[in-house]
């Protein structure tokens, strides 16, 4: 009892709460004796006691709360609903008149004849005649327009059955070629001629795996190519599709579009201790080539799959992390318009990645462009709001005390099966006990503390309560995510239907305190041939993932052909991957993305048959020579006349240094820095952690100047009693030679989320929105507030610089360089060597003298031969060439 009532003291009660706030009472069903009580009981208190500072009339809304009508009482404000009618534990209005929660009217309590009214009120269920005015939204876009896009605009017309052109000269070795080279015929242009084998490796190697070739790789593949360029290209896909490499590098391609990160982002950085898990179901997924129809369902409605066990259950629940991963505002005050806000990035993640459609803009009003109305937007609004959200903390019984925690809250999804996070800690039987002792003494003196705290503003007393409540927020975050033994239990971010399902009100011009009309559950008409029938009982989630899913959609297989042909050629067939609306661009070769689409459905949605199609291609393989010509003809490469020289992305630029030095950590590393960090903010956690290493690491070197100082003393004073000359004064460091010092030091410690000392892939580094690691970041790493298909390409002298100076770039050219070293005997073999290893071929002849001129210039002013050849290696990591695939 004593614990339940803390609770009530210190927790807010959080409803549940979807975009249409429950009402008891429809217009008319009140009685006379229902308006006569609130209006002599309710209304002249609310009015002479809150309207002051909580009122749209006074235009006051303190802790985001207005109680002038019926709805805006159930909205509530940042801490839940001021009324859920029937419950008086939940109503945050009378809590606080009874002085059980807050504190209002925070200078005198309300008469006990009044307190009892409002008790009365709320238990007859909250009667209330002060109806909001409901608008009625009329929409610009008629059905008419809506069947003319159906049946005119080229992405909502279904995909065709294309005939593969026939075409003359023999060049064409796929159906791929034929389309392209009858584009290029019609436009009176040729195909590049093939580019030399050492480029066509290297260009397979990156773009299935992420990583270099080796020299014994490109020997082989060299003889291969001299009997068969065909037969050695095939062998090399087939092998790299097999490797765990090629779902680490395509994997990351599919985070970037679901906005992969560890944390919320925004001015409350909070952690996403679990998010490592979705990682690695992506990576594993396109691993074992998983059919796409079905690994758009896990993500989009996994946890209303059948499943046939706990491991398959597991997963599910985990793809529907993708739901939930999203970046979030946690200051924002208002309960409902952080969950509106939460629907509409869910809304627009789903459409933009899977139809490359821009729902989201219908939120305020009709799109502007394609034939979404806004009734459209809240009929999908709908189905997402019928669900809950888990992404923050593990449940507790003692509740979340952290501010971060209370402003929203949001629990996680225990998973059925014993794989915790590997970063948590064990209990023992007693040492549960000191937590649970510990917790119930901070609770108790919490309750003491807080009506004097409170009552008498003591800033001293206020400041005492704050590190009390952040002292037992860690505590009941060590306790939640274990059991009653003390083992880690296991959780995951994702998404669970709420109970029975309901449509909710469209809101004018997306405004939360101004509902419209309801709409029923549905999907956006243009994306559909016929009306997509939801059930009463359904949300209609999984109605919707099973649509996107469908071989019939239009646009799913296009999108997703889209993408694959833009990461494997480097331009996509439509350049604006995430908008195939009137606004996009249109297809460069129509008819090939329908054939590829159809290819994929046909193939069980596979992947890599679809990667394979293209990189069997003569198209794949061509050179990327300049033609000034056919650059002006087509100065953006539409027609692909040639290859598209492409930068690296800043994971294949840090994986290759590791993998030509030698240091390269295959095995996937379990969890995430970010898993160590626990339930915290960024701030509170991984890097605190490393401002406290900082302020350890000042502190030992202060010692060590100190005790420098000392001995110098001592030293001296030995000499002048031994007879001795004094030889000079005693040396301490300047000021500015201490800071400089101080800084070396602690660099490595300030950039804890770079781990540059890291050895594994970077798929796998901690991905902190607002905090990416420098490898990543200085190389334009996809930005994790968005849904990113085709990441910008900038040359900057941050990237010149980072090659130059930084300490991971000069490791990796020192172990590169000992490695060559200890392979080859003489100067010419290892700059051989070099270039092979580097850049995936041999050398010209007037490299060659040049390299060896350059080392032996350097060495004459070195200390040894191998400062020199570090110097040669890390020369040729800073070239273009290593960064850019021809």
């Amino acid at each position: 009892m004593l614990r339940t009532a803390l609770l009530i003291g210190l927790i807010a009660a959080v409803a549940s709460v979807t975009l249409d706030a429950p009402t008891c009472f429809a217009d008319g069903d009140l009685s006379r004796e229902q308006v006569q009580f609130f209006e002599t009981k309710i209304r002249p208190v609310l009015i002479r006691e809150c309207y002051g500072c909580h009122s749209r009339q006074t235009g006051n809304a303190r802790g985001g709360l207005q109680l002038d009508t019926e709805q805006l009482l159930l909205n509530g404000g940042s801490s839940g609903p001021a009324i859920v009618p029937g419950n008086l534990n939940e109503s945050l209005l009378y809590t606080a008149i009874t002085y059980e929660d807050f504190e209002m009217p925070p200078k005198r309590k309300l008469p006990p004849s009044v307190i009892a009214d409002f008790r009365k009120w709320i238990e007859m269920g909250a009667p209330d005649p002060r109806k909001t005015d409901v608008a009625e939204i009329k929409s610009s876009v008629s059905q008419e327009d809506i069947e003319l896009a159906r049946e005119t605009f080229w992405a909502y017309r279904a995909v065709e059955q294309t005939t593969i052109p026939k075409t003359e000269g023999g060049w064409a070795s796929s159906p791929i070629d034929h389309f392209i080279y009858d584009s290029l015929d019609a436009a009176e242009l040729q195909p590049a001629a093939d580019a030399q084998a050492s480029v066509v490796l290297r260009r397979l190697c990156f773009d299935l795996i992420g990583l270099p070739p080796t020299p014994r790789q490109l020997s082989t593949f060299e003889k291969m190519w001299q009997a068969d360029p065909q037969k050695a290209v095939e062998h090399v896909v087939d092998r790299l599709l097999e490797t765990d490499q090629f779902g680490e590098r395509w994997g990351r391609h599919w985070l970037d579009v679901a906005r992969y990160a560890e944390s919320t982002g925004r001015e409350v950085n909070v952690t996403y201790p679990h998010a490592w898990r979705y990682r690695d179901f992506v990576i594993d997924s396109f691993n074992a080539d998983k059919p796409f129809d079905h690994f758009i369902k896990q993500q989009l409605a996994g946890d209303l799959l059948p499943v046939e066990g706990n491991q398959e259950w597991t997963e599910n629940l985990v793809a529907t992390t993708f739901l939930a991963i999203g970046s979030k505002n946690v200051n924002e005050q208002n309960r409902l318009q952080f969950e509106a806000d939460l629907v509409d990035e869910q809304i627009d993640a789903t459409t933009r990645v899977f139809l490359a459609t821009s729902v989201a803009c219908a939120r305020c009003h009709d799109h502007k462009f394609d034939p979404i109305p806004q009734q459209d937007y809240y009929a999908l609004a709908g189905v997402f709001a019928n669900m809950t959200t888990y992404w923050g903390n593990p449940p507790s019984e003692y509740g979340n005390f952290s501010p971060a925690q209370r402003k929203r809250n949001s629990s996680l999804l225990r998973l059925p099966i014993d794989d915790p996070n590997p970063y948590d800690q064990r209990y023992t039987r007693g040492e549960l006990d000191e937590l649970k002792g510990e917790i119930d003494d901070l609770l108790e003196e919490a309750v003491q503390s807080r009506r004097s705290a409170v009552s008498s503003g003591n800033a001293q007393a206020l400041r005492a309560r704050l590190v009390r409540l952040n002292r037992l927020s860690d505590l009941t975050a060590k306790l939640a995510v274990v059991d009653e033994n003390g083992k880690p239990l296991s959780y995951c971010m994702g998404v669970q239907e709420k109970g029975s399902p309901r449509d909710v009100r469209m809101l004018e011009r997306g405004e939360i305190d101004l509902p419209a009309q309801s709409v029923s559950r549905g999907f956006p008409q243009v994306l559909t041939n016929s009306a997509l029938a939801i059930p009463e009982d359904s949300s209609g989630r999984l109605e919707i993932a099973q649509w996107i899913a469908d071989p019939e959609n239009p646009l799913t297989s296009r999108v997703m052909v889209n993408r694959i042909w833009q990461h494997m050629i480097g331009q996509a067939i439509v350049p604006t991957t995430e908008n195939f609306g009137a606004t996009g661009q249109t297809p460069s070769h129509p008819e090939l993305l329908d054939y590829l689409a159809n290819e994929f459905v046909h193939s069980g949605w596979s992947v890599k048959h679809v990667i394979r199609l293209i990189a069997s291609s003569r198209t794949y393989r061509m050179q990327s020579v300049f033609n000034e010509n056919y650059h002006e003809q087509d100065p953006n490469n539409r027609l692909h006349w040639r290859a598209n020289p492409r930068r690296l992305e800043a994971e294949a630029i840090r994986d290759a240094m590791l993998m030509v030095s030698g240091e390269l950590d295959l095995e996937r590393p379990r969890g995430s820095e970010v898993a160590k960090a626990g339930y915290s903010t960024v701030r509170e956690g991984v890097l605190g952690d490393a401002r406290e290493k900082v302020q350890k690491q000042v502190a030992a070197i202060s010692d060590q100047f100190r005790q420098s100082f000392r001995q110098q003393l001592a030293q001296r004073r030995s000499r002048l009693e031994g007879g001795q000359r004094r030889n000079g004064r005693p040396q301490f460091p300047s000021k500015a030679e201490r800071q400089n010092m101080i800084a070396k030091a602690t660099e490595k410690v300030t950039n804890e989320l770079d781990m540059e000392e890291a050895k594994f892939r970077s798929v796998y580094l901690p991905i902190v929105r607002n905090e990416v690691p420098r490898s990543m970041e200085v190389f334009d790493f996809a930005a994790a507030d968005t849904i990113t298909g085709v990441r910008e390409t900038s040359q900057t002298a941050g990237q010149a610089l980072y090659m130059l100076n930084n300490e991971f770039v000069v490791g990796q050219s020192q172990a590169v360089a000992k490695r060559i070293r200890n392979s080859a005997s003489t100067l010419p073999l290892q700059v051989n060597l070099a270039f092979q290893v580097i850049l995936a071929r041999q050398p010209t002849s007037a490299e060659q003298k040049m390299s060896t001129k350059f080392l032996r210039s350097y060495a004459q002013q070195s200390d040894t031969d191998l400062d020199s050849f570090e110097a040669f290696c890390q020369s040729l990591f800073s070239t273009a060439e290593f960064r850019i695939v021809d």
